[in-house]
């Protein structure tokens, strides 16, 4: 049955506390996390930027044996690459049920400053430039694609100290708001995100 064979997919832009929901997803539904940084701090734990492409293997070969075993499990994407498409679509013709889970930030400058803190405290580090245009990307994407091609949606905000709130989910075109000052937030970026996309 398709609802037996989960596959969750974090999303957002670097910086916007994708591992952070993640973490808290997980314990709920119990599912493994595939991340190439974890796969990095396996491998070299003291200098994960250096070790990209032996990472990059180990996924693919850890997401080839969770789909031979039919295993749910869960990955994380800004969406801005297409890596993702190949996940879903592979998951799609498995009969998984594919919910995406959208985390946002009010802008791309606290996202820059949350991956300054992480490299401070031995993260991996992202180009300033990187991050902002994924930024706009990713809540474009989102929005116009990835919403529409999964099963299920939630957007949360994680702009908090406390925990991530969520602010609307639903499937494709039809979802319910639960926080409205949040969504129209959501949407004034979006709106921003797709004029700088134009503007580039």
């Amino acid at each position: 049955m398709k609802d037996n064979k989960l596959l969750y997919i974090i999303a957002g832009a670097n910086g916007s506390g994708k591992s952070t929901l993640a973490e808290v997803l997980l314990k709920e539904k119990n599912l493994e996390f595939l991340n190439a940084d974890e796969i990095a701090k396996e491998i070299a734990p003291d200098a994960i930027n250096s070790v990209p492409i032996s990472a990059g293997k180990i996924y693919f070969q850890r997401l080839d044996e969770y789909f031979r075993n039919n295993k749910s499990f869960a990955v994380e994407s800004t969406l801005s690459g297409n890596n993702i498409v190949r996940i879903i679509n592979k998951a799609r013709k498995q009969n998984y049920k594919i919910i995406l889970v959208y985390s946002f930030l009010q802008n791309c400058t606290t996202c820059i400053e949350r991956v300054k803190r992480r490299v401070k405290n031995g993260g991996h580090n992202v180009p300033e430039e990187d991050i902002i245009r994924r930024y706009y990307k990713s809540v474009v994407k989102f929005w116009d694609k990835y919403r529409l091609i999964v099963d299920e949606w939630t957007i949360f905000y994680n702009g908090y100290d406390y925990a991530p709130v969520i602010v609307s989910f639903g499937g494709k075109d039809n979802f319910d708001i639960i926080n409205k000052e949040m969504q129209h937030n959501f949407e004034s970026i979006l709106k921003l995100a797709k004029e700088e996309i134009n503007d580039r």
